[in-house]
């Protein structure tokens, strides 16, 4: 993939062919990626020599579209196709529509699944109203309607990308990092989502951790270790 840019009055071609997809959950706050600390995560993996890619899924932040758990898997399969090689890390809802997304990629190296539902049984309608009302309040789903259209329209979708019917379909190397006082989404879905991988896998525990593991640089360090080959153990716990 290349991007072409003017830095001052200088024409400059960018050429990267590997890299690591960041994908975003569902949002809590309005903004887009580049305004929050995914530029940080970003960043970090840069350093470490992980060139990455930020992007707001359809309907949020500065990208167009309306919502919907379908959109965003053709999302991430559609800037996963550019790049010759690509890993891909995803947090909370980011990280399920990963999974779902993996099985279809041909060039996917590595997946890293953090702070992600397994299943949907998580989704009462009392969770389903929380995340409606924010979003209308705030402002950050587009094109969602009324209560009853969005919740016929997520169970519907994300029963189809329920990860525990797709995480053994993953033949690469997978990652899955859970914090054990997350309370958003429990710690026993990381742990069905590991039970249900096959082979090559690693567990990660995060004992203090709660559901916003992407700024726990402890957590962010792991998985940067993770993607270079150093860690050998299938069951941590940090």
């Amino acid at each position: 993939m290349h991007l072409d840019k003017k830095i001052g009055s200088i024409f400059a071609r960018i050429q990267v062919e590997k890299a690591l997809l960041v994908c975003h959950g569902l949002p809590y706050e309005p903004g887009s990626v580049v305004e929050k600390s995914y530029t940080d995560l970003a960043h970090s993996f840069s350093k470490r020599g992980f060139p990455t890619v930020i992007f707001d899924f359809s309907g949020t932040g500065l990208s167009d579209g309306h919502f919907s758990l379908k959109s965003w898997v053709e999302d991430l399969l559609t800037i996963a196709e550019n790049f010759e090689e690509v890993s891909v890390l995803g947090y909370s809802m980011g990280g399920a529509v990963a999974v779902r997304a993996a099985v279809e990629m041909k060039n996917l190296q590595k997946l890293i699944v953090v702070s992600s539902p397994c299943c949907i049984n998580l989704f009462s309608d009392q969770v389903l109203k929380m995340i409606y009302e924010n979003a209308r309040m705030k402002n950050i789903l587009n094109g969602i309607g009324s209560f009853e259209d969005f919740r016929n329209s997520f169970l519907k979708e994300f029963s189809e990308i329920e990860p525990k019917k797709w995480i053994g379909d993953v033949n690469v190397e997978k990652l899955i990092v859970h914090g054990k006082l997350d309370s958003i989404v429990p710690f026993e879905s990381g742990m069905t989502l590991y039970n249900l991988a096959k082979e090559p896998k690693t567990f990660v525990e995060v004992g203090e951790g709660d559901h916003f593991l992407r700024q726990d640089e402890r957590v962010v360090n792991f998985i940067a270790d993770w993607l270079e080959g150093k860690i050998k153990e299938k069951r941590i716990r940090i």
